[in-house]
């Protein structure tokens, strides 16, 4: 909206998703019952009019049109408006009450429940989703990341009482955290975007049953904007975390660049020049560090990116601060033109699965000498 603080409006949406808005009563009018905006100046009255464009608050549009100011009113109207032409439902304008009618039973429908996992080998994360309308649910669950967009995705629709057996079931896999849900969509959507190839069959089935405010906080908020924005290079080498423990994340280097790998390092290990273990250790890292460069190159480097992304969150949402620092700085340094090679999490994992096939191999081949 034109003369609208757009750094004060990003603070405010900001405030709101972290919870420490406090008693600003912009975000008071936002997160309470619709009522005109009275009780505000005219820029908090002009910014919690936008804020409430952009949260999809059809309702709370509507009293603000009934505001003394005409300015005020004006502005609610222009952002009905463009709710309205993006596609947006607006809840109907309240019917004048005559005579008397019987009251309608209220159906309450429970929130839309979000769950995350940490990811698989190839860096896709599992997810399940939940969304309740006014007569079932609907369920959508798969592996997302950026490579392909999305893995085994399905949905299903069934009733609340079968939808709470899904949910009590998934919160009690130690492999799934619960988060808000607009955080378990924004990962979501952002895998689907960057795997270009659209959202999985039923997704926007499950999106019906979503309000229009949690969609926009999806799209508008980054789940990240607590955490740390620069790269602290001494962080990435502090990865324990993220190597050992319940918690650990493995990178899986795929068959056909460890088939070559492997070869290398048999050769390295049994080679009659390198005589001393100094050059042999030198050549297998060599090895190692050109490999693990490889593996990072193009569509892998964007899928964990956007994995550590999310291990960051859920690390943050469990409280598993190492885990947490360690996922943060290892996905900053790959927004880097850092090389795979010197990023220390790619280059261990690549270094044991080397060193594990490799001693495999050379084991099988011996026993048919």
């Amino acid at each position: 909206m034109k003369g609208v603080d757009s750094e004060a409006l990003q603070a405010l949406l900001t405030q709101i998703e972290a919870g420490t808005a406090g008693d600003d009563p912009r975000a008071a009018w936002l997160s309470g019952e619709p009522v005109p905006l009275d009780e505000l100046d005219i820029d908090a009255a002009l910014l919690a009019v936008e804020a409430a464009r952009l949260m999809g608050l059809g309702a709370h549009l509507r009293q603000a049109k009934k505001t003394s100011d005409k300015r005020v009113r004006k502005a609610a109207g222009r952002a009905i408006h463009a709710l309205k032409s993006a596609g947006h439902q607006l809840p109907d304008a309240p019917a004048e009450s005559v005579g008397w009618t019987l009251d309608r039973e209220i159906i309450e429908i429970p929130p839309p429940v979000g769950l995350l996992g940490l990811p698989q080998s190839d860096g896709y994360f599992p997810f399940i989703l939940v969304a309740h309308g006014g007569s079932g649910a609907c369920v959508c669950a798969g592996v997302a990341g950026a490579g392909q967009g999305y893995q085994d995705a399905d949905h299903g629709h069934m009733g609340r009482g079968r939808a709470r057996e899904v949910v009590a079931d998934a919160r009690r896999d130690h492999n799934l955290f619960e988060v808000p849900f607009h955080v378990a969509l924004h990962f979501c959507e952002r895998a689907f975007a960057e795997g270009g190839r659209g959202r999985p069959h039923g997704w926007s089935h499950m999106l019906e049953s979503v309000p229009a405010a949690t969609q926009n906080s999806a799209r508008l908020l980054d789940p990240l904007q607590r955490q740390e924005q620069e790269l602290d290079p001494g962080a990435i080498s502090e990865i324990d975390a993220l190597l050992e423990g319940e918690s650990r994340v493995v990178f899986g280097l795929d068959e056909k660049a460890s088939g070559p790998a492997v070869e290398e390092c048999i050769q390295a290990l049994t080679s009659e020049i390198s005589v001393d273990d100094v050059s042999r250790r030198r050549r297998i890292a060599d090895i190692v560090k050109r490999s693990a460069t490889q593996a990072l190159d193009g569509a892998t480097r964007g899928t964990w990116t956007l994995t550590m992304d999310v291990v960051a969150v859920l690390a943050e949402a469990s409280g598993n601060e190492p885990l947490r620092r360690a996922a943060r700085h290892t996905g900053l340094a790959l927004r880097t033109e850092m090389e795979g090679g010197e990023i220390p999490f790619f280059r261990i994992w690549i270094e044991r699965q080397l060193a594990a096939v490799s001693e495999m191999v050379m084991s099988v081949r011996a026993g048919k000498q």
